[in-house]
């Protein structure tokens, strides 16, 4: 029987079990996209497609309900079953959870067509007694060529031989007569850190002879991946010829009831962040703003350097912004007179500090909390909550003039720290106290209220000097925790104006041809420090990597990123040495995500050269929300240009070689490919349905000390997605967790010494207007820490990675800032 033309096409109820991967929201991607193209996409608006979705597709984790609830509830308004690929072994009960008990179900009535990925396709061959073992080699992030064996309508229209991406360790054996192998891999597969390659064979597809149940071991979902739509329009076709409910109500669409819909996790979401979005909004303050301009001939670099120097050269409590490369927008601004929110997870304490200047820094508590587990309502918190209602409660409104200001208009600046895993990551489990001896907060955000922002464009470099100005006709906050937001902004427009227009007068007083005042270093500035020094040395670190490796050979990942810390005693200092320490990081190795943000009162901050881009929320043309996120996996150490015009060509040459290497490395594009398909995961999370494309991938950028690949993926955002929210559905970033996410969290923590605190997390801004918000990675990022320095380095992990390679490019990383302290 045919499948149904367009016009009569109907649309099943998709189960889609989640085995805490990290990839199956890209299976939602597809499964979403196949809906649409059967109500003919171009009719709906993202609204609709959003809600068509939330009525077809339910969502649960292997864990989320009892067996029975799922057979009982969930089932008898399911067409088709989607298990998804994961860690593990699915012999492993705690890997795989209800899957095992579904797949009987379903190969006993013989009602739902199932289809398994990876893990699911694994489960599939476990049930029916075949063997699960390791593969010749683990194969993750690597491209092979698909074998089909046997005409078969999973695969109706697909050529044999078409390319999938395999993230498996784990294969099937003696599959038995019940089960049909339909599909095998083809040619051969990197086995190696040398690049040697070996033939592959595995078993790649299966099918029950007598029953609607598919298996296939690659992952048609990954962007590198041939034909990963078609087969799941296949399987949708082989739904609709096969679902009884067909054969009975053709003439019917069938919605999954609200009860159903509402047991999705992406609906629970859903519902959790637009109940505290609506009731919290408010537009408190109007923004003012003024622009100067520097012209063409101006280096926008050595420029924010200078204004720098000139408006907050001797502030105690600096905070930068700052793109040392000249490629973006720099904000020059300072945490004194203001509120600065400090999280510190292990007691779930909330503190607002206004910092105050008088003989030495001061600062008042205005508010202190520790944070409930849940609220009145019953709804979970967690700082990422509490966060974004404040964020909600401080908003400017948006202006015409908000379209033409930089992407910052006030707001938000600080980081969260990589701890906060533990209060927005699904199936993560504190495994137990590790040192720490950190005085910094996990967590820190400072209100700005008045800044300095700067940017180059067609009219050469210019600055816009912004001020928020309470709104009359909003009244005092009658919350007692909210009560300190009274106290953030100017009073009045005139008091607002009076400090822009002084510091427009002293930019505009001041000398910025000349490169000598803000460049010339004092080096009797300088404080004591001694050399790095690894917390781990390299014989353990080399140990911990032959451990990680070890556990990606049995299954446990696909990738490990692992990390190590650098330290070095130092005297304390002052602001002053701070930011001179500061401006030799950025003069070494100059970065579009540069920060300097300083806590004077003790003597802590955060100095960071950070090259990669965690995420970006930007408005497009019609307002809506679009999302980039840039990965980075993939470094090579990069010779600086020689002085001599004579060994320039030798030099080019060998960075010619130096890029071709990286860009042609099997085992680096592996790394960053995982990294690729686990960002559009966590942004299929907040995207409207479908709505995720990768539009540069696995390209190089080039900075002074490195080369790196890096890839840039896109997402128009759900309209009740606040920007902390798509923080916190995208933390901590992939690219220094692995794959799957949530597993290599937690062997990470098994072999990892210490915590990484502000390292490895993000820091950026939140507009305030303009709904604008942008966080880099916190790497390439010197810890100042009372007596201390800490610079975090890393690495991602695979079978291919070669220990003794993994330690000089952790090497590499310290290197690209070492020398400047």
């Amino acid at each position: 029987m045919p499948a149904p033309s367009n016009e009569d096409q109907w649309l099943p109820r998709t189960l889609v079990v989640d085995n805490y991967d990290s990839y199956t929201y890209n299976l939602v991607q597809l499964l979403t996209k196949v809906l649409l193209q059967c109500k003919s996409q171009d009719t709906f608006t993202p609204k609709q497609s959003d809600l068509l979705v939330h009525s077809h597709i339910v969502v649960i984790r292997n864990d989320q309900y009892k067996w029975t609830t799922v057979r009982d509830r969930i089932l008898p308004q399911i067409d088709n079953i989607v298990i998804s690929p994961g860690p593990g072994s699915p012999d492993i009960p705690e890997d795989f959870g209800i899957c095992g008990e579904l797949l009987q179900y379903a190969k006993e009535k013989q009602q739902w067509p199932v289809l398994g990925v990876c893990l699911g396709h694994q489960g599939i061959g476990v049930m029916f007694g075949a063997r699960i073992q390791r593969g010749s080699v683990p194969v993750h992030g690597q491209i092979s060529k698909i074998e089909i064996l046997e005409d078969d309508e999973l695969f109706a229209g697909i050529p044999s031989g078409f390319n999938a991406v395999r993230y498996h360790s784990l294969v099937l054996e003696d599959v038995p007569p019940e089960l049909k192998i339909i599909a095998r891999a083809q040619g051969s597969v990197v086995c190696n850190s040398n690049g040697d390659e070996m033939p592959s064979r595995e078993i790649m597809a299966v099918r029950f002879n007598d029953g609607p149940l598919w298996g296939v071991q690659f992952h048609p979902e990954s962007v590198c991946s041939e034909h990963g739509l078609r087969i799941v329009k296949n399987f949708i076709d082989i739904t609709s010829k096969r679902c009884v409910y067909i054969a009975c109500n053709k003439d019917k669409e069938a919605r999954l009831s609200m009860e159903v819909a509402n047991m999705s996790v992406l609906v629970q979401d859903r519902l959790m962040w637009t109940q505290r979005n609506q009731t919290n909004s408010q537009q408190r303050f109007e923004l003012l703003s003024r622009k100067v301009l520097f012209g063409d001939s101006i280096d926008s670099a050595k420029l924010g350097e200078q204004l720098f120097t000139l408006i907050h050269g001797k502030d105690s409590m600096p905070v930068w912004l700052d793109s040392s490369d000249g490629s973006g927008m720099s904000v020059l601004a300072s945490a004194l007179d203001t509120a600065t929110i400090q999280y510190h997870r292990t007691q779930r304490q909330v503190t607002v500090q206004q910092y105050f200047q008088s003989e030495q820094i001061g600062s008042t508590c205005t508010y202190s909390a520790v944070l409930p587990a849940h609220d009145e309502n019953g709804i979970a918190v967690s700082f990422w909550t509490w966060m974004q209602q404040i964020v909600d409660q401080t908003r400017a409104v948006d202006s015409t003039q908000s379209k033409q200001l930089p992407g910052f208009q006030c707001g938000w600046i600080g980081y969260f720290g990589y701890e906060l895993k533990s209060e927005c990551l699904a199936g993560y489990h504190q495994s137990g106290a590790k040192p720490d001896n950190a005085s910094l907060p996990d967590a820190q955000m400072t209100f700005v209220d008045r800044c300095i922002v700067l940017q180059t464009g067609d009219e050469g470099a210019h600055a816009y000097v912004m001020a928020l100005v309470k709104r009359s006709d909003i009244g005092s906050s009658e919350d007692n925790c909210c009560c300190w937001l009274d106290s953030l902004g100017f009073d009045s427009r005139s008091e607002a104006r009076k400090w822009i227009s002084d510091k427009v007068r002293a930019i505009e007083q001041a000398d910025f041809t000349s490169s000598s005042t803000a460049l010339q270093q004092n080096h009797n500035n300088r404080p004591a420090i001694k050399a790095l020094q690894p917390t781990v040395q390299r014989s353990a670190y080399l140990q911990a990597i032959g451990q990680a490796q070890k556990l990606i050979t049995a299954g446990e990942s696909y990738e490990i990123c692992l990390t190590n810390e650098f330290q070095a005693r130092v005297d304390p200092m002052n602001a002053s040495q701070a930011q001179a320490m500061y401006r030799r990081m950025r003069q070494h190795s100059p970065a579009p995500y540069g920060a300097f943000i300083w806590i004077g009162g003790q003597q802590s901050g955060v100095l960071s050269c950070s090259p990669e881009r965690f995420l970006r929320i930007q408005r497009d043309a019609d307002g809506h929300a679009v999302a980039e996120m840039k990965p980075i996996k993939g470094t090579c150490r990069r010779q600086p240009p020689p002085l001599e015009e004579s060994a320039y060509a030798a030099w080019k040459a060998d960075d010619d070689h130096r890029q071709q290497v990286l860009k042609e490395s099997v085992k680096e594009r592996a790394e960053n490919l995982m990294i690729v398909d686990l960002v559009r995961h966590d942004l299929n999370a907040i995207a409207w349905g479908g709505q995720v494309d990768v539009p540069r991938l696995i390209a190089i950028e080039s900075f002074r000390r490195v080369h790196q690949l890096v890839s840039t993926i896109r997402a128009r955002v759900r309209e009740h997605v606040g920007a902390v929210a798509a923080v916190a559905h995208c933390f901590p970033p992939g690219s220094m967790t692995g794959a799957p996410k949530p597993r290599s969290v937690q062997l990470i923590e098994s072999l990892e010494v210490r915590e990484r605190g502000v390292y490895s997390g993000v820091l950026g801004y939140i507009s305030a207007a303009g709904g604008c918000s942008d966080w880099s990675v916190v790497i390439r990022t010197a810890v100042v820490d009372n007596e201390r320095v800490r610079v975090g380095a890393g690495g991602a992990l695979t079978f291919l990675s070669q220990p003794a390679a993994e330690w000089n490019e952790i090497e590499t990383k310290v290197h690209s800032i070492a020398p400047a302290l």
